[in-house]
């Protein structure tokens, strides 16, 4: 089935495809030579979600290049249909933020109005872990690699950046709960691991809740031993706390940090895909500790590459000027982070059991 992914907006461009009834993109040489993204206004703050539209006839999950058969439709960021048009893959160089580069070949689509958007890998390869190694500052496309094709592959590579609790969560500070809106830099959390520790730097990201930025519901006591106490709603590349024996014999460590989207399998976790306005809110310590949210053990903000990529350049200044070196210290985990297919089995075990994860 096609998927939800990220992509990045490169705008409205000369057509590459003008001409339907054939499987070339007849003008993709148009592009070559183009920068998308400059210093002041890096492309990582373009990235989008695009939700798969109607497949009409054609080629089965592939957005086909010829119109004339197929006429398969996509949104961006939950907005109207728009019709796939032509793909052309290019020789290209990212820049990322830091001004180091990598080579790569990119995958580039329009609509039939032109617009024009870079996609993810169809797999987790050399060229996808160039796209998600670093913040990117502009990808130039340096050379026409490819430009006869059937169409663009519409089962892609996903990832998504956010790591963050939804408005009205409780954190527990030394003070009791308080909902994270209200916490500002300065105040005190409580850490499961180093006792009462300040916040350093709150974000604050409105989304719309589809696709992949819809958040995962925890309902109460998803988690075993009426933990969370309330409904917990964080980001889908959240981190949760999981420690049981079963976590010790499968990873080889008493506790582990797992995305909220892969616990999907557990009662009473969801997906909350409403397309309402959600506030997203990252909450930033010295170091990446464990906090609790509705008194469930979950994580603070860790400034790896995806969370930079989320946070943008004016938010990663502002912290480096006001706390230098913070950034580079909240990189290491304060545990083992699993993501693999054995967390599938693990939820499927807990879950048929009824065991605790808390």
């Amino acid at each position: 089935m096609p998927t939800t992914f990220n992509v990045f907006q490169l705008g409205v461009r000369p057509s590459i495809d003008p001409t339907e009834g054939n499987q070339v993109a007849e003008n993709a040489s148009a592009l070559v030579g183009l920068t998308f993204g400059a210093p002041g206004t890096p492309l990582l703050n373009t990235a989008a979600v695009l939700t798969p539209g109607a497949f009409n006839g054609g080629t089965a999950n592939v957005y086909d290049m010829n119109n004339s058969l197929s006429n398969d439709t996509f949104r961006i960021n939950g907005g109207p249909l728009q019709t796939f048009d032509g793909t052309a893959i290019y020789n290209a160089t990212i820049t990322y933020l830091d001004g180091t580069t990598a080579t790569i070949t990119a995958v580039i689509f329009q609509d039939t109005a032109g617009n024009t958007y870079w996609a993810p890998e169809f797999s987790l390869n050399a060229d996808q872990t160039a796209m998600e190694a670093k913040p990117i500052r502009s990808l130039t496309l340096d050379s026409l690699n490819g430009n006869t094709f059937t169409g663009m592959n519409a089962i892609r590579e996903t990832w998504n950046y956010l790591i963050c609790y939804v408005r009205g969560t409780h954190i527990l500070t030394p003070d009791g709960e308080r909902p994270i809106e209200d916490l500002r830099p300065g105040d005190l959390v409580t850490t499961r691991d180093n006792g009462a520790q300040p916040i350093r730097w709150i974000g604050c990201s409105r989304a719309a809740a589809r696709g992949t930025l819809a958040p995962v519901r925890l309902a109460r006591g998803a988690l075993g031993r009426g933990l969370p106490r309330r409904d917990l709603l964080v980001s889908r590349q959240h981190r949760m706390l999981l420690c049981s024996p079963v976590v010790e014999r499968m990873f080889g460590t008493k506790e582990v940090l797992v995305p909220a989207i892969k616990l999907l399998g557990l009662t009473g976790a969801s997906v909350e895909d409403t397309g309402r306005s959600v506030d997203y809110f990252h909450l930033l310590t010295d170091r990446h500790e464990i906090i609790f949210a509705e008194g469930a053990p979950s994580e603070t903000l860790l400034t790896g590459p995806e969370a930079r990529h989320a946070m943008g350049p004016e938010a990663l200044d502002e912290i480096e000027t006001l706390f230098p070196g913070l950034i580079d210290a909240v990189a290491r985990p304060a545990c083992k982070v699993v993501r693999d297919t054995r967390v599938a089995r693990l939820i499927a075990r807990h879950d048929k059991n009824r065991m605790s994860f808390v």
